[in-house]
């Protein structure tokens, strides 16, 4: 697979942050969506075993890593969710193009023409272009152009081994190639990191930074031989993007779950915030929990917002569907461009961890 990050990134000092940049880094550079994060979930698993943790398992690819706690009663999860929006293929055409379609809230204005894209093959990714039906300009007219129906139908990507294709072999030379229905569309991560500006920027940071910021609080943990306050169940769920179950139904004897997210950018007063969510549609996280992660963002002086949102379910919501029982929280740090190019502050990034860190190791 062709490499989509910079040679050199440029990390910013806290070790804590420097090592969640790290993991996520790694991990944009496998192709993942709901229900298909094995490779990804094989990431996690690995760099635990590394630490001497044990994960568990499930066969969506659900995992769990627990660290016994002074407090064996209280069961705290903190759920970061492998799965990412993504694409699919649809249908192989004559000409050697094939139609797309989203798995998650990904929508065809996302991704218009000149988008680059690969398609898992038998031989590996193989890279293309994305365009629309009606292109190009030339072709349709300035007025017919802007009028373009923003529908899936008519989205389509050209693999670069199909350019020189006819309409007589095209079809035939994806399936060759090993290209299926069903198969897994990747868009190029394009990851850049600037200290100088504290920004990151890229595709898939949803929520690509949450699993990663996961990762680096164990491995600060293990580094600093940290016993947290409580039992610490650390989650990595498949299929929340799709809105199916939640984390926690892992773990009856949780006693509190809190989602570890993205959310908009555009709704915060200071990007360099990160977010204590308050509630997320019609519904309100615990109100003694929220004011934990409070507590725990003032003792380490990271900028925060208390924020409600209009939509933006996480898997604290699903885990209630699921019969979770306990308290539910949300923290997460906000992106400009949601499920676009996306970008964010690494300040708030930074605050996040720095008050999940605060808040599972110090009263």
């Amino acid at each position: 697979m062709p490499k989509n990050t910079p040679k050199k990134t440029i990390v910013p000092t806290s070790p804590l942050l420097a090592r969640a940049l790290h993991h996520t880094e790694a991990l944009l550079q496998i192709p993942a969506a709901t229900n298909r994060v094995g490779a990804v979930a094989d990431y996690v698993v690995r760099e635990a075993k590394k630490l001497g943790y044990i994960t568990h398992r499930q066969p969506d690819d659900t995992l769990r890593i627990t660290v016994l706690g002074k407090d064996k009663a209280r069961v705290v999860g903190l759920g970061a969710h492998l799965d990412r929006i993504g694409l699919m293929v649809d249908e192989l055409f004559d000409d050697g193009t094939v139609k797309i379609s989203a798995i998650g809230g990904l929508y065809p204005g996302h991704v218009m023409d000149g988008v680059i894209a690969s398609i898992a093959t038998s031989k590996g990714l193989l890279a293309g272009v994305i365009t629309h039906t009606e292109t190009p300009i030339h072709r349709v007219g300035g007025e017919g152009f802007e009028k373009r129906a923003h529908k899936w139908k008519h989205i389509r990507l050209r693999p670069d081994a199909c350019i020189a294709c006819t309409k007589k072999n095209g079809k035939e030379t994806l399936q060759k190639l090993g290209v299926k229905t069903g198969q897994l569309v990747w868009l190029a991560p394009q990851l850049v990191v600037t200290e100088a500006h504290s920004s990151i920027r890229g595709r898939w940071l949803d929520n690509t930074l949450g699993c990663a910021g996961l990762l680096s609080l164990l491995e600060l943990m293990k580094a600093q031989k940290i016993t947290p306050r409580f039992t610490l169940d650390l989650l990595w769920s498949a299929a929340e993007e799709a809105g199916m179950g939640g984390t926690s139904v892992l773990r009856p004897e949780m006693t509190d779950f809190i989602a570890v997210d993205t959310s908009i950018g555009e709704e915060v007063d200071d990007i360099n915030n990160f977010v204590i969510k308050q509630k997320a549609g019609r519904f309100p996280y615990s109100q003694s929990l929220t004011e934990e992660l409070e507590a725990a963002a003032e003792r380490t002086k990271a900028g925060f917002e208390r924020r409600t949102f209009e939509g933006g379910g996480t898997d604290a919501e699903q885990a209630r569907s699921a019969g979770f029982k306990g308290r539910l929280g949300c923290i997460v740090t906000p992106i400009y461009g949601l499920h676009s190019l996306e970008a964010a502050s690494l300040k708030a990034y930074a605050g996040m961890l720095q008050t999940l860190h605060h808040f599972v190791a110090k009263a």
